[in-house]
C-alpha cells in the first residue's frame, strides 16, 4: 500500500533527527523517535549479528541501546548520511522503511588516531501511535566497514 505524503514526511524527518541525535550524542532524546520496547540489531554482510569485544550488537529496548552507545561513543565523533527511504505501508498503523546509510567515525583527536567509514542499509518498522509515527524495529545490514589508523 502506498504511504501518504504526511506519513512519509514525518518518518523521514524523524530519521534525519535520529542521525543528528546519534552524531551529537544526545541519547536521552530518542524517546521522541523510538518506542520504549524498540528492538535493534546490527549485522555483518554475511547476515550474522555483529559481535565485537564480546558484545553482541542486538538490544531489546531503546534504553539498552541508548545506554550502550552513550558509553561506547564517548570518545568518538561520527556523522551519518542517509539516502531517501523506500517505504511501504503494510497495515494502517505500520510502515516498513529501508534507508541507505554511509557513516564516518573516528576518535576526537584530529591529528592522529582511528578513522572508519562504513555503509549499508537500515531496515525499519514504524508504528503509528495517535497521530505520530515511532520506530519499532531497526536492523542495520552493514555492507562494508574500513578502518584506518594514523
Amino acid at each position: 500500500m502506498a504511504v501518504s505524503p504526511e506519513a512519509y514526511a514525518i518518518i523521514s524527518q524523524k530519521k534525519a533527527k535520529y542521525c543528528r541525535l546519534a552524531d551529537t550524542q544526545q541519547w536521552d532524546k530518542f524517546d521522541s523517535i523510538m518506542l520504549p520496547n524498540a528492538t535493534y540489531s546490527f549485522h555483518d554482510p554475511d547476515g550474522s549479528v555483529i559481535i565485537r569485544d564480546g558484545t553482541t550488537f542486538s538490544w531489546s529496548s531503546r534504553d539498552e541501546w541508548a545506554a550502550f552507545f552513550d558509553n561506547e561513543n564517548k570518545e568518538i565523533q561520527a556523522i551519518h548520511n542517509i539516502g531517501p527511504a523506500e517505504m511501504e505501508q503494510v497495515a494502517p498503523d505500520e510502515i516498513k522503511a529501508v534507508w541507505s546509510v554511509i557513516y564516518h567515525a573516528g576518535n576526537k583527536n584530529a591529528e592522529s588516531g582511528v578513522h572508519g567509514t562504513g555503509g549499508g542499509y537500515y531496515h525499519e518498522t514504524w508504528k503509528k501511535v495517535g497521530d505520530d509515527w515511532f520506530m519499532q524495529t531497526l536492523r542495520m545490514d552493514r555492507l562494508y566497514w574500513k578502518m584506518l589508523v594514523h
